[in-house]
């Protein structure tokens, strides 16, 4: 009862003068005195992990590489000391090689918000089409690649009043609709009819800069990594949820589509086909 469960990597032995001995454990758990200590313990040990970040990085390191999955878990929900653990969690960088904090994020000029992605492995969303655009521009993306972190970061909304934005959803970076041809638009629609109901949606993508197309969802959809952990959860009856296929309408073969439809059905399965793979 002295510790939450993100700090169970714990171990000691608290002296407490005050507490009532003869008393049940029920009563015990409501004990205002008690209650303090869990408030203080808290806020001691993550000042102390803290103190351990700051002077000896080497060794937090090491910590944080066995009980940072742990520690990430405080984040979940609304929790009071969300603002210190986020201080002490280390991410994966886009631009950077090693672990950096929150704090060592590197903002842009013009940038005000702080963006990341989650899924399985640190490599493939380096490379990922989602994050082209962020790449060419140099905008540094915190990968996510722990499990929980596509429990957890959904529901960090804000770091030293910085927003916190998943790079991939929709809202964060909008299809270039507007922007696009009416010809580029046409093979969209096309491509949507020809998919029917495998897909929500397909946009002209303003987030690819080489790549042909990549699925995304939508911002109130769980995304694909999310899809993937409820399920090993348990969560088997799932209902289908359809991703949005985003084509890049500079890429050649986009281009030569608006020229030549004929080949159209094949080439948007293969479309589709790509998207899924990356």
């Amino acid at each position: 009862e002295l510790l939450p469960s993100y700090l169970r990597f714990v171990r000691g032995i608290m002296d407490v003068e005050d507490l009532p001995l003869n008393v049940s454990r029920e009563i015990l758990q409501e004990n205002r005195i008690l209650a303090y200590v869990r408030e203080q313990s808290v806020k001691k040990i993550l000042s102390e992990l803290q103190r351990l970040l700051q002077n000896d990085r080497e060794k937090y390191i090491k910590f944080y590489e066995l009980f940072g999955k742990v520690l990430k878990e405080g984040l979940y929900g609304f929790g009071v000391n969300k603002e210190e653990i986020l201080k002490l969690c280390l991410f994966k960088s886009n631009l950077r090689d090693g672990l950096i904090t929150l704090s060592e994020y590197k903002m842009k000029e013009d940038q005000k918000e702080i963006y990341y992605i989650a899924g399985n492995s640190a490599a493939m969303l380096k490379s990922s089409p989602l994050i082209e655009k962020f790449n060419a521009e140099g905008t540094e993306v915190l990968l996510c690649d722990d499990e929980i972190d596509t429990i957890v970061m959904p529901g960090v909304f804000e770091f030293d009043k910085t927003p916190v934005k998943n790079a991939t959803s929709i809202k964060q970076e909008a299809a270039s609709d507007d922007a696009a041809t009416p010809q580029a638009k046409e093979i969209a629609a096309k491509i949507k009819e020809i998919l029917g109901d495998r897909v929500k949606d397909v946009k002209i993508s303003s987030r690819l800069s080489g790549s042909l197309s990549c699925l995304v969802f939508d911002e109130n959809d769980p995304d694909f990594a999310t899809q993937q952990l409820l399920k090993q959860m348990g969560n088997r009856n799932l209902p289908p949820i359809k991703p949005i296929l985003e084509i890049n309408a500079d890429h050649e073969i986009i281009k030569k589509l608006q020229a030549d439809k004929l080949m159209l059905p094949q080439v948007s399965e293969i479309i589709y086909d790509l998207a899924r793979l990356s």
